[in-house]
């Protein structure tokens, strides 16, 4: 009797700090998450949903057989989720290793890298606005400055979505150099020594020493991004919300930089048809799984240090 209620007494404390954050997990993740799935298998009536008939998967065929907008917004998403991996995890991790070699003013390159990260969207996004503006903007300013012809940038269906990659990568920039710095930081010593000892150089340790050793860091930052990729929202509305100054509608000029976020956004909160809003977000659920599964299979390093 004594041995039971001792044991009792050994797991009460896990599972009084436990239970709020499994129920949080339930209230707010797994219930909104299974919702959707259920919404999205119907046609859905906002007013009563008690009336609304089940269809099964008709949304998911409507969506890949009738709807334009959605294949046209799931390529442009995975070009941008591909564009922006592609930037700022070697350019993040180049600029980590840059900072790891300074001997003065480290503190100081580290936060002006990471400023950025602790702006807000809106506020980056309108002054890039500015910057991007075909007439007076100061990058087409400079490529005049430097013999280039201006560039339409935002007006341009072609250029509309590289420009707000390019926005949210400079912004972004920031956490991925400090988490490679910190992984940089915390990298043994002995197994860079050694192979000075043999004799590589710097440019050798770096891709055969250093690089492998902070496997687990580019595994996190590859998933991490491709998810944040998916979920990105502010730029897009923000940014191509006239069309970079035609007059368009968010995600502009045309279909050009309209991505899943954004048909979610459009087909649930302003057309309120949420069978059509949460299949779109089911499938960018099995598309993020899919690829985070593949990307452990991949990247995940067999041994540990």
């Amino acid at each position: 009797m004594a041995r039971s209620l001792l044991i009792k007494r050994k797991y009460l404390f896990p599972i009084a700090v436990l239970a709020p954050i499994a129920l949080w997990y339930i209230l707010f993740m797994y219930y909104p998450m299974g919702y959707s799935i259920w919404s999205s298998l119907h046609l859905w009536v906002v007013e009563n949903p008690a009336k609304s008939t089940f269809v099964g998967l008709k949304n998911y065929v409507d969506m890949f057989t009738t709807d334009p907008r959605f294949k046209k917004a799931l390529l442009n998403t995975m070009i941008y989720v591909a564009t922006k991996s592609a930037v700022v995890i070697p350019v993040g991790l180049m600029l980590a290793s840059l900072l790891e070699r300074l001997k003065r003013g480290q503190r100081f390159y580290i936060f002006a890298v990471f400023l950025p990260a602790l702006c807000s969207a809106t506020a980056i996004g309108i002054l890039f606005t500015y910057l991007y503006q075909p007439r007076f903007g100061l990058f087409n300013e400079f490529l005049k400055w430097v013999g280039f012809q201006s560039q339409p940038f935002l007006s341009s269906p072609k250029q509309a979505i590289f420009c707000v990659i390019f926005t949210d990568s400079w912004q972004y920039m920031g956490l991925t150099t400090l988490i490679f710095f910190a992984g940089l930081m915390n990298l043994p010593a002995v197994f860079v020594e050694a192979a000075r000892v043999d004799g590589a150089g710097p440019i050798r340790t770096f891709f055969q020493i250093k690089i492998p050793l902070l496997g687990h860091t580019i595994l996190f930052l590859t998933v991490y991004t491709m998810i944040n990729a998916f979920q990105f929202f502010d730029f897009i509305f923000i940014m191509t919300s006239t069309g970079g100054g035609t007059g368009g509608a968010a995600g502009g000029p045309g279909y050009s930089s309209y991505v899943l976020s954004l048909l979610v956004y459009n087909q649930g909160m302003l057309r309120m048809q949420i069978d059509k809003a949460t299949s779109v977000a089911t499938i960018m659920l099995i598309i993020v799984l899919v690829l985070t599964l593949l990307q452990f299979k991949l990247l995940r390093p067999k041994w540990e240090y």
